[in-house]
């Protein structure tokens, strides 16, 4: 199993160039977020944001917020350089651990 930290050592050697080896399909872009219905108006949660690459597309389609979070402290750190509208927020944390609304009880909890 891969230990965390070694992701995230991964990652943060690759983010100063992430942008620049960027390869992009702006055909299969859409049609994710078209699949995914990122339409105006919706709050968008961006899992493994990176550098933000997809956060114009999410801005493009007059989403109502962008929240991307990724474990790598230097790919955060780009995308937060890069986005300072007030509607985006990058966070740099493991999505698995990271606490994003208050715990909800269940139905059949009274």
């Amino acid at each position: 199993m891969i230990e965390t930290k070694e992701v995230i050592e991964f990652f943060d050697r690759l983010a100063p160039g992430w942008d620049a080896e960027m390869i992009r399909s702006d055909e299969i872009i859409n049609t994710i977020l078209d699949n995914a219905a990122v339409t105006g108006g919706k709050d968008i949660l961006d899992v493994a944001c990176g550098t933000g690459v997809l956060t114009p597309d999410y801005l493009k389609r007059n989403v109502a917020s962008v929240t991307g979070i990724d474990i790598s402290p230097k790919m955060a750190e780009i995308a937060r350089a890069k986005f300072l509208q007030e509607r985006v927020t990058i966070l740099c944390g493991d999505v698995e651990t990271t606490a994003f609304f208050p715990a909800c009880s269940s139905p059949t909890e009274p």
